[in-house]
């Protein structure tokens, strides 16, 4: 049943016989190949088991042998250690490293010591040496100099209220100063105009 026409003469059977082949077959290849293609869907996606799952991480930098000893080591100069006699209240000791590490020669670690110098200074009057009364039980250095800065931010306190106390007093006086400077003025005049 390739065709359905009217044999009249077999040379119109001929001409399209192999084009009408060449359609069957591509027909049926194409319909062949949807058809095997046909899949169907998954209502629930399966799920792999623990087991089958493989892990790609890296390996962690703990378990890789590494000496970790060079990377440990802070350099430690002599303001560190300066600062670590602060948190101790060793004053001396203190100023001691802070002038060591002063004449290293190099103009940051002047500029270091020019600041530990101060704020040892600013210490020895708001907190005494050796003071462990009012050292920190169980803190770390850190901590302690946390705490002494408060020390010292509260004697700097303690100081501007002093000189505003002084300020207040000192105008006052200004004040008073003023008034007798304008009183014997105005009493010159007076007796300078009466002595015309």
């Amino acid at each position: 049943m390739l065709c359905s026409c009217h044999v009249n003469s077999g040379t119109k059977v001929q001409r399209f016989l192999p084009l009408r082949i060449a359609t069957i077959t591509f027909a049926g290849l194409l319909l062949g190949s949807c058809a095997g293609s046909k899949t169907e869907p998954n209502p629930e996606p399966q799920q792999a088991a623990a087991s089958d799952i493989e892990l790609n991480l890296p390996e962690s930098v703990v378990s890789t042998e590494c000496d970790c000893t060079e990377t440990d080591i802070v350099a430690d100069n002599y303001f560190d250690h300066g600062v670590r006699a602060l948190a101790a209240r060793d004053y001396d000791q203190a100023k001691k490293y802070f002038q060591k590490h002063r004449e290293t020669g190099d103009s940051e670690a002047a500029r270091e010591a020019d600041v530990g110098m101060a704020f040892l200074a600013l210490l020895t009057e708001s907190v005494p040496a050796g003071s462990e009364a009012s050292r920190s039980a169980g803190v770390d250095e850190r901590a302690e100099m946390m705490i002494l800065a408060l020390a010292a931010v509260k004697t700097l306190e303690g100081r501007i209220d002093t000189l505003d106390a002084l300020n207040k007093a000192l105008s006052q006086d200004l004040e008073k100063r003023e008034d007798a400077l304008k009183r014997l003025r105005d009493l010159t005049l007076g007796q300078e105009e009466g002595g015309r």
